[in-house]
């Protein structure tokens, strides 16, 4: 079983249930936002609020006995009130008094002139004629009404004319900087934020759908990849069963806790404690191969069983009748406050207790098994890392005890594994070294007497072009047995050295100096790098220079014609690198890690002398004094690193 599976799944069933108490929050409220989707401020019930205030007011400003004192505190009121719309252009006529008011411009014809222009709503409101009209450009008139209120005209009789200019929205806008109590722009404001509320609202809902359809059917998917077609058919209709549930839940809870933030931590806990547990049980009865039938049966049998132990807490959390009371408390609140409002009240204080009570339950738990999750991995870790003999160790728990043996099982297997291939390393190394020995005997003898052959006058003179080959071919071989012969020692580790403090920098320049002839040779342009002060470090003279040797060889053989050779030695950090780059006349198809391996060399076609094992034999040198040794490949840039510590 993979517990990095069961992580992943238990989080995207955690997700699922996020976004189910999304979906079904505050369903009551969708109508309300979806008016204000692509609304109009100009057709919105917040403008018509302005223009019912402003219409009924504007009648008492210019109507009623100045010498009443109700009548002047009416039009005083009044009179500030439509003076507070500094943003909308009001201007009102007592038809039969001829007495006017405005808030702006002072003359009705140039006021008409005005706003008729300037403004992208104008209305006429003649509440004698029961009248109202919106205004264009040519003061031609459409009539109009409210959605909200109606005809605005119908709510006084007197013979006055009002008339109201509501301007662009970009022009309500600026009032913030100006004064952001002003009624119009307050409810332009509010009018934005329902639009932003109805936004997020319908996008929430839409973002939920659709992050809870593609993890489920993943997870579903998954699932029933393991399963037969029968199996896999009930397995859907046990996740419709599931969802339907789920939503039927979230619907009473979003409608016990409306815009309650409790209510998306209390339903997403909710909801994946039904799930947790739901599944453990039809988890343990597939397993146990229980007919669904008897699935009830099974479950009271267990719960009779148990025995009141160290399983309190185990018995408490996992079975899924606990939540029975919740759920019976929520619908009792949906119905009881028509019947008894002191039950409402006791099942409204107690639902969130209950639901309260359980999450902490079910933290502990939670906590409990990624601790055991934990100690897993760690123990995961452990083995992958080397030790192999590591045994993890965890309290008894029916989730957890199969998977732990079965990485224990893992961990003497491959402690047997690498024991075998340790075996076989050692045979191998064994035959090379033993089979580099016993030609070494023969071989030398072959060459002494190419030695005493070339001394001697032979005839036909084309014998001695045969001898001159032999010698050739001898000495080859003999790099190449003295090359299979390091090889072995460093794979087996038995490799002896004689560190001391040397100046790395004259390693290098010596290897150079030593090798020029052949550098001469090949055409190459070596541009050196390397400071101009002696850099010390810890090493064997003598296998330095080989790993030098080696790498420098392997440049010579393989490099492009004509091209240059980069050599840098540089100290950072108490190191030292140096890096070696060509370009290569072959094509570099192969694995940088590949070419260290014994006998992996990048000329496929061995067209070129060389054993496989310079680059091989340089890493396990460097590696034996601590340092390090990687190949790069940048196109046909061949780039070796050296690392040593200083």
């Amino acid at each position: 079983m993979d517990i990095k599976l069961i992580k992943n799944k238990n989080l995207v069933a955690l997700v699922i249930c996020f976004c189910i108490t999304i979906i079904t929050a505050n369903i009551d409220m969708k109508d309300f936002y979806m008016n204000y989707i692509n609304a109009d401020f100009y057709k919105s019930y917040e403008l018509e609020q302005v223009l019912y205030e402003i219409a009924t007011q504007s009648v008492y400003t210019v109507v009623g006995d100045n010498a009443s004192e109700k009548m002047l505190n009416y039009k005083t009121e009044s009179k500030n009130m439509i003076s507070n719309y500094t943003t909308a252009n009001v201007f009102v006529i007592n038809n039969d008094s001829k007495e006017v008011y405005y808030n702006n411009i002072s003359d009705i014809d140039k006021y008409l002139k005005t706003v008729t222009k300037s403004y992208h709503n104008v209305y006429e409101i003649n509440f004698k004629d029961k009248t109202m009209y919106l205004l264009n450009d040519n003061n031609d008139k459409v009539r109009v009404s409210t959605n909200n209120f109606g005809n605005l005209a119908q709510t006084r009789k007197e013979d006055v004319t009002t008339y109201i200019a509501i301007p662009f929205t970009s022009d309500i806008a600026r009032m913030k900087d100006i004064n952001n109590n002003e009624p119009l722009y307050v409810k332009y404001k509010e009018f934005v934020k329902n639009i932003e509320d109805a936004i997020f609202f319908i996008g929430s809902k839409i973002i939920a759908l659709i992050t809870f359809i593609i993890p489920y059917l993943a997870m579903l998917i998954l699932d029933n990849k393991k399963l037969s077609k029968k199996d896999s058919l009930n397995n859907i209709l046990k996740n419709i069963l599931l969802i339907s549930l789920a939503f039927l839940i979230s619907l009473l809870q979003s409608k016990i806790y409306g815009w309650s933030i409790w209510y998306y931590f209390i339903n997403t806990g909710l909801l994946y404690l039904i799930y947790y547990f739901g599944f453990k049980i039809l988890e343990e009865n597939r397993k146990n191969n229980i007919h669904p039938k008897d699935y009830v049966h099974n479950l009271m049998l267990k719960l009779t069983s148990l025995k009141m132990n160290n399983k309190k807490i185990y018995t408490i959390t996992k079975y899924v009748w606990i939540f029975i009371p919740l759920i019976i408390i929520q619908v009792i609140i949906i119905f009881a406050f028509h019947v008894n409002y002191g039950l409402f009240e006791f099942s409204i204080y107690t639902a969130p207790l209950l639901s309260i009570a359980l999450s902490v339950i079910s933290i502990f738990i939670i906590k409990d098994k990624v601790n055991k999750i934990e100690q897993i991995r760690n123990g995961i870790d452990k083995i992958k890392n080397g030790n192999i003999e590591h045994k993890i160790e965890i309290k008894k728990d029916l989730l957890f005890d199969d998977i732990v043996k079965d990485i224990n099982e893992i961990g003497k297997t491959i402690n047997i594994a690498v024991e075998e291939r340790l075996k076989s390393e050692r045979m191998k190394n064994e035959l090379i070294t033993n089979v580099s020995h016993d030609l070494k005997t023969p071989l030398t003898a072959i060459i002494n007497y190419i030695s005493l052959m070339k001394k001697e006058d032979i005839q036909p003179k084309h014998i001695k072009d045969y001898v001159q080959v032999l010698d050739k071919r001898s000495q080859r071989l003999k790099i190449l047995i003295e090359d299979l012969f390091e090889a072995s020692k460093i794979g087996s580790n038995n490799i002896e050295l004689n560190l001391e403090e040397n100046d790395i920098n004259q390693l290098l320049t010596q290897t150079l100096v030593e090798m020029e002839d052949y550098i001469n040779e090949s055409k190459l342009d070596f541009i050196v790098n390397t400071p101009n002060k002696e850099v010390y470090i810890l090493a064997d003279g003598k296998k330095t220079f080989r790993v030098f040797e080696n790498i420098i060889s392997n440049i010579l053989k393989y490099s492009l014609e004509k091209t240059r050779v980069y050599i840098d030695l540089v100290e950072s950090d108490k190191k030292v690198h140096i890096s070696f780059k060509n370009i290569s006349k072959y094509q570099l198809n192969f694995d940088p890690d590949e070419i260290t391996e014994r006998f992996t060399r990048g000329d496929l076609s061995r067209n070129t002398e060389g054993s496989g094992l310079g680059l091989a034999i340089a890493k396990g040198l460097v590696q034996a004094q601590g340092g390090e040794l990687k190949v790069d490949i940048i196109g046909d840039l061949f780039i070796v690193n050296i690392d040593f510590n200083m």
